[in-house]
């Protein structure tokens, strides 16, 4: 790993795997920090996409999903890990495909996001989707348990003022995506 924008006298004089999944992979670098050996460790885990979907210039559907990690049942907006071979708009699609059943006419992009740069490489990308229609049944993973729910955007607003929303996807997702609607309509 070559740095081209650390601080002079900074370099990594190696990089170990310690750990390899689907999903993370975690390694060890040695960094030679002007003559200070640290050993930092970082993970790559994969990329993914969130999907905002307005079913009007007022409503937005939602996922209500357990989640198992915090045993509780959380509002989000679809995302999901991008598939090998996969485009960032097309796992938005599929996402709002698999978890809500609905596809969409127009799925913009408004962005993208890292969740922590200071442990982790992982990029979020962020979607809005207009001219919803329920095409199918949800088709969920083994790990999912989701109720799809169409709420007002002033509901979801002050889910979010009061810190009710928890997932930083949604979180992040929400803003931007309310922002753009806004100055779309």
């Amino acid at each position: 790993m070559q740095l081209e924008n650390a601080p002079k006298g900074w370099k990594v004089n190696s990089t170990k795997k310690v750990y390899s999944n689907y999903l993370l992979e975690l390694y060890e670098d040695l960094l030679d920090l002007n003559g200070k050996e640290k050993i930092y460790l970082r993970g790559v885990r994969k990329h993914y996409s969130t999907v905002v979907p307005f079913v009007s210039k007022d409503e937005i559907l939602v996922i209500e999903s357990y989640r198992h990690l915090v045993d509780s049942t959380q509002i989000e907006v679809p995302s999901g890990y991008i598939d090998e071979g996969e485009s960032p708009k097309q796992a938005a699609i599929r996402e709002l495909k698999e978890e809500t059943g609905y596809s969409a006419k127009d799925v913009i992009s408004i962005g993208d996001y890292t969740l922590d740069y200071t442990m982790f490489e992982q990029k979020g990308n962020l979607f809005v989707a207009y001219g919803l229609d329920k095409e199918q049944e949800q088709s969920l993973g083994i790990m999912e348990k989701i109720d799809v729910k169409i709420m007002n955007i002033m509901e979801i607003k002050q889910l979010l003022f009061e810190g009710k929303i928890l997932n930083a996807a949604s979180i992040v997702a929400l803003y931007r995506a309310l922002d753009y609607h806004h100055q779309r309509i």
